[in-house]
């Protein structure tokens, strides 16, 4: 006995195969955060690093990101501030402090990514450091 399988069949399974590896990435993220971002230990380097790079790859557009710390550099929270085109971000400072404030954080930590996957400074990156 043989089973003819159509073009649309294979097409529908791909679909639901990307979304399983969808699902399984954000769960990634998830425990990654857990683990991460806990009471705890301080953040090293790396971590971040890694962790930044993680949830800021896929974006198709500039995000401009933040890590917020308590004076023993604990996570308090990561947010995404602000998202804007294929190449840059518009950063509003006062949204930025007004964040730190309301969390009450010591420390900052920022990061934006480029989605050319150059990582050479941009004079707008530079400007605004």
């Amino acid at each position: 006995m043989s089973f003819a399988i159509n073009d649309s069949c294979v097409e529908s399974l791909s679909a639901v195969a990307t979304q399983h590896e969808d699902w399984i990435i954000q769960q990634a993220i998830v425990l990654l955060e857990k683990r991460i971002f806990k009471a705890g230990p301080c953040l090293s380097r790396p971590a971040v690093r890694d962790y930044l790079r993680v949830k800021l790859v896929a974006e198709p557009n500039e995000i401009f990101a933040a890590v917020f710390l308590d004076s023993m550099h604990q996570v308090l929270a990561y947010e995404p501030l602000f998202r804007g085109t294929i190449n840059s971000t518009s950063v509003y400072p006062r949204v930025v402090v007004q964040c730190v404030l309301e969390l009450n954080a010591a420390a900052v930590v920022f990061a934006h990514q480029h989605p050319s996957g150059i990582s050479e400074p941009s004079s707008a990156d530079r400007v605004l450091t």
